[in-house]
């Protein structure tokens, strides 16, 4: 990594600490306000997409700075997993991704090697056809895209520990299992 590449690794939990001590006194005011209105109120309902527009700006914010930080290795459960990281998925795909989880289990993830690495995989959602929305299922540690993977993404998928399996249109990557 190069001199900047590891200052702005170093700056990027610093930098979530921050945002996140920000989205907080946003949200506490705007809650606070929200708490002395009607809720049918013009500006409750104005003041509601606000604090909805925070929560989405911290929580794509996290996903995006958790990119740049050094590599971490911990247990997690997927679906936990797949929120922090579908933000950031969403703009690679360049469309609304539609999740469905049917069930979780607990992962090691390799991050950022398997986020960086996800959205590559993601980015192949840009082909789809307009009238097919790119659309995922998380079945415990394994996610099921319906599209296939754009060229050369494989091998980084790969190597961030994360099995692929593709056929037909449909995409199944495993990811790895805590111990």
């Amino acid at each position: 990594m190069t001199d900047a590449g590891q200052a702005m690794a170093e700056l990027a939990r610093p930098m979530q600490h921050a945002v996140n001590n920000l989205v907080m006194v946003l949200q506490a005011n705007m809650d606070s306000v929200m708490a002395s209105l009607p809720p049918e109120d013009r500006t409750s309902i104005r003041l509601a997409r606000a604090a909805q527009a925070a929560k989405d700006m911290d929580a794509l914010l996290r996903a995006f700075l958790r990119l740049g930080r050094p590599e971490e290795n911990g247990v997690l459960d997927s679906g936990r997993f797949m929120a922090s990281v579908l933000p950031v998925l969403t703009l690679a795909a360049g469309k609304p991704v539609k999740l469905d989880t049917t069930s979780t289990a607990n992962l090691a993830p390799r991050r950022p090697a398997m986020d960086l690495a996800l959205l590559a995989a993601f980015g192949g959602a840009r082909e789809l056809p307009r009238t097919t929305p790119p659309h995922i299922t998380l079945a415990g540690n394994t996610l099921l895209l319906n599209w296939d993977l754009p060229e050369g993404c494989r091998s980084s998928l790969e190597e961030a520990g994360i099995a692929v399996d593709a056929q037909m249109g449909v995409t199944r990557l495993l990811f790895p299992m805590a111990p």
